[in-house]
């Protein structure tokens, strides 16, 4: 079983990208396992492009891509990616997109993996988690949608989703009412959501 597992580079100002480290942690931790690590730019138009060029190099059986999303409490699995990219936040070149239809496809697509059953194995950990309906309008949704849209355009038998994860505490110092989570704490959630894809 070939995962390919996908993180963020740092943006919005910040120096640090959890869901990076988490892949990068899990990867490094895991060396005989047939999981590789990709990090993704923070950017619409080179973001996919990099995805897909993974997905073509390695032929992986299952995508989970991991973004980080400041404001959650704990981990969520994503269940809907829409084809709209609308946010006043600019990526990581510049970029402010505010359109419907960003890629050619149908309006949403919905992830393939087993999130009830990844979910429970989270909170079989002593962890909560989130099954979600709304992956926002930023880089994280566009790279979901672009991965499920070429997967259904191609007919390829991969199984991919997408997980948000909260700030961790280093990142909160300035912000004592922002919820965060231990990098350990995320990486062990991770972890044993790809307990049940393997």
């Amino acid at each position: 079983m070939k995962i390919l597992l996908t993180g963020f580079e740092p943006f919005g100002g910040e120096e640090i990208n959890p869901s990076w480290m988490t892949v990068k942690l899990i990867a490094d931790t895991q060396p005989s396992a047939d999981i590789f690590p990709l990090l993704l730019p923070v950017e619409y138009y080179k973001s996919v492009d990099v995805a897909i060029n993974a997905v073509n190099d390695f032929a992986p059986d299952i995508i989970l891509s991991v973004g980080q999303a400041g404001g959650r409490t704990c981990v969520n699995f994503e269940n809907v990616a829409v084809n709209i990219a609308d946010s006043d936040t600019p990526d990581n070149a510049g970029v402010i997109l505010h359109t419907v239809n960003r890629i050619n496809g149908p309006d949403r697509l919905y992830s393939t993996l087993p999130l009830a059953e990844m979910a429970e194995a989270i909170n079989k950990k002593g962890f909560p988690v989130k099954i979600s309906q709304n992956a926002g309008r930023f880089v994280c949704n566009h790279v979901f949608y672009g991965i499920l849209n070429y997967i259904s355009d191609h007919k390829l038998d991969i199984k991919a989703g997408f997980a948000h994860v909260p700030y961790i505490p280093s990142q909160t110092v300035k912000m004592p009412d922002r919820p965060s989570m231990s990098l350990e704490n995320i990486t062990e959630c991770i972890n044993a959501a790809l307990s049940v894809l393997k």
